[in-house]
């Protein structure tokens, strides 16, 4: 079978010596692939970025692209999408993920450079108060959020109010727990912030039972007994009913970033 010769674009706002790296790797998966590997570093403007997809375009070239900032990620992706070049973003999914598990914003600066901005600064703000209203913390600033996601534990509220958080907004995330009222900050909050989570009972036995052996307890605990959850889950409906029937996004198998995504468009934010 011949060669086929593919036009791969590794485009950095650094030295680019990461974007060809991973770009290397990947292409040598395919035996049938003859790579020409383009190294396009320092893209670091609206200008550069134009300029990138516009050779890429015309010479109908992939983009692979390692750009830390979180703006010029989303103006290569917006400029590639409008000019209908295939664009992957190998760092932006690595970042959220990192943190939302590390609980802070990443720098957004190529080569690890710190930079005081007004979008830097706005940034901590909200990914302070997310970390400062985490698991029903900060209930006497509640109604400052723009969104409040209830559910019960682990059906990913912390991940994803970092997620959020990370993305511009300021969220704050409350537990619900059987036979515990919920907060009356919650009922006073607007009700156009508030999200549910939900989740599949057998889905959420497997994660406790793997939080429960992470910190060598027993696997017999009331936590992860199925009896237990179902009762968990039926108080949880009553709960969003009396708020309203409020949205309900249900994470069985879901992504943080698929969930995230829906809770911005439920919100319609």
């Amino acid at each position: 079978m011949p060669e086929e010769t593919l036009i791969l674009y590794a485009v950095s706002d650094a030295t680019g010596d990461l974007a060809v790296n991973i770009t290397v790797a990947a292409a040598r998966q395919f035996k049938a692939l003859n790579p020409d590997i383009r190294r396009h570093a320092m893209i670091n403007s609206a200008d550069k970025v134009a300029k990138v997809v516009s050779e890429a375009k015309a010479e109908q070239a992939i983009i692979l692209y390692t750009l830390v900032s979180e703006e010029m990620r989303k103006l290569l992706a917006d400029t590639a999408a409008r000019a209908d070049v295939v664009a992957i973003d190998i760092m932006g999914p690595v970042l959220a993920n990192i943190a939302a598990e590390a609980h802070q914003a990443p720098s957004d600066q190529p080569g690890m450079q710190y930079r005081v901005t007004g979008d830097s600064l706005r940034r901590n703000e909200v990914m302070t108060f997310t970390v400062k209203h985490d698991d029903g913390l900060g209930l006497d600033t509640l109604n400052d959020s723009d969104i409040v996601i209830l559910g019960i534990s682990r059906t990913s509220k912390t991940p994803l109010s970092i997620y959020l958080g990370y993305r511009g907004f300021k969220v704050a995330n409350v537990p619900i727990v059987k036979h515990v009222d919920v907060p009356r900050g919650v009922f006073a909050t607007d009700r156009h912030k508030l999200v549910g989570l939900t989740i599949e009972a057998e889905k959420l036995i497997n994660l406790r039972q793997s939080r429960l052996q992470k910190l060598g307890r027993p696997m017999s605990e009331e936590y992860a007994n199925l009896e237990y959850i179902k009762e968990e889950l039926a108080y949880q409906r009553r709960i969003y009913a009396e708020l309203g029937n409020i949205p309900v996004i249900n994470m069985t198998n879901k992504a943080i970033e698929e969930a995230a995504t829906e809770i911005l468009t439920v919100l319609g934010r």
